[in-house]
């Protein structure tokens, strides 16, 4: 049976029974419902390979009396409006403008523990991606993850090697409308591989051995991957009494304390020995902090890769991000962000510095959850931008933040998004 067959028969074993369980648990709230699968450690707090937090009543959720066999079912849509303006035609007939909805994220997710609560997995596809003309459905993770009671685990499968932050914390959980453009320039998209952590009270480490980044769907013989890849990511939580707090990059209001994170991480891979792998050596690494207080936040980051191919020229490349974000009443958080790329000048592009502000703001329509809320955001572009954007650039065709690409500085952004969760 198709892996996609196999997703349709479960998603609706799970819709039948868990809208029965629902049924049976009308007094719960749908905000309160939503938030319990939104917020109760589901997303970020993966990257230690633990398992999101146990359903709870109301959740679309089958379980056996013990607890020890669990399926949880979610998703996710965001639906977008977007304008982009240009001064030039870089994009030929679009001309100056271009405006237009696309639903970037359109996901299905089912996550729980099988045989015993310490052995969990996830799987998760989305029909979307960093460029919303491909709509077909890409499977983004499938693991599984073994836990033990010293703190150490162990998981392997498809997931996101424990890298650029950003891009651990999942779309639904950004503090605007999306992730910066620096991030993903140093994005390490999805892999496949082992990773072993061990985590305490206030750090955690996480290493692994991978088909290398962007490598998500491959067979063990495609050219993508590398012939050996290892990873490492530490983080210490300076201040805050729970790692959750760093699931996502808002802060609400009623937040118990102040609490601060620093986390650095790197990826070396090599290709060009064995199979059908090119002849490059490559290093991505990172240094990020976060601190958050009630109802306020504030992170920054910063990414290199250092890129060696067999005959060619050596690059090295940079990036940095920093944002943040206020609630000015209990539902409505405003944020900002100021983000940049730095390439390499023996890389030949038009331009090697490109900076981009952003603005926003986002409307809890459900109070304290991601479940549903509406975020409107504004971007504009400090430089030629035809470098990442444009036909051969660095993220063609990436729209997450709407930014087209254009030869000349100035292009601007404007982005309404409404998010739906559950």
């Amino acid at each position: 049976m198709s892996q996609t067959k196999v997703l349709v028969f479960v998603a609706g074993a799970a819709l039948s029974i868990g809208a029965q369980a629902l049924a049976q648990n009308t007094n719960v709230s749908r905000a309160y419902t939503n938030e319990l699968v939104a917020d109760a450690g589901m997303n970020a707090s993966l990257l230690q390979g633990g398992a999101p937090a146990p359903a709870s009543a109301g959740t679309f959720s089958i379980a056996d009396g013990s607890g020890n066999n669990r399926l949880n079912l979610g998703g996710t849509e965001i639906f977008r409006y977007n304008m982009s303006f240009r001064s030039s035609d870089t994009q030929g007939d679009q001309n100056d403008m271009t405006i237009g909805f696309n639903a970037p994220v359109n996901r299905l997710r089912f996550w729980g523990n099988v045989w015993d609560k310490a052995l969990t997995f996830k799987i998760q596809g989305d029909w979307g991606g960093n460029n919303a003309d491909d709509q077909s459905f890409n499977l983004e993770e499938a693991w599984a993850n073994y836990a033990w009671d010293n703190g150490f685990s162990v998981k392997w499968g498809q997931f996101k090697l424990p890298l650029i932050r950003e891009q651990n914390v999942d779309d639904e959980f950004q503090l605007g409308a999306d992730r910066s453009v620096a991030s993903y320039v140093f994005s390490q998209g999805y892999s496949q591989g082992i990773q072993l952590t061990y985590a305490a009270d206030n750090f955690r480490v996480m290493g692994g051995f991978s088909d290398g980044v962007q490598t998500a769907n491959t067979d063990f013989n495609s050219p993508a991957e590398a012939d050996y890849a290892f990873n490492v990511r530490g983080e210490w939580k300076v201040m805050g009494a729970d790692w959750n707090r760093f699931d996502d990059y808002t802060s609400w209001r009623s937040a118990p304390d102040n609490a601060l994170m620093i986390g650095a991480a790197g990826e070396w891979q090599t290709g060009g020995e064995t199979g059908f792998t090119a002849d490059v050596d490559s290093l991505l690494f990172t240094v990020d902090a976060t601190w958050e207080g009630q109802g306020w936040n504030i992170s920054g980051a910063g990414y290199g890769a250092h890129v060696d191919p067999a005959g060619g020229t050596t690059l090295d490349n940079y990036g940095a991000m920093v944002q943040g974000g206020i609630f000015v009443s209990d539902q409505v958080e405003i944020f900002a962000r100021y983000d940049g790329i730095f390439l390499d000048t023996n890389a030949g592009a038009s331009q090697s510095t490109m900076t981009f502000a952003t603005a926003g703001v986002n409307y809890y329509i459900s109070p304290e959850s991601h479940a549903f809320k509406f975020t409107g955001q504004f971007g504009y572009a400090f430089n030629d931008t035809s470098p990442l954007f444009a036909s051969g650039g660095l993220i063609e065709g990436n729209t997450r933040n709407a930014f087209l690409g254009d030869s000349e500085k100035g292009e601007w952004t404007l982005i309404g998004q409404v998010q739906v969760m559950w």
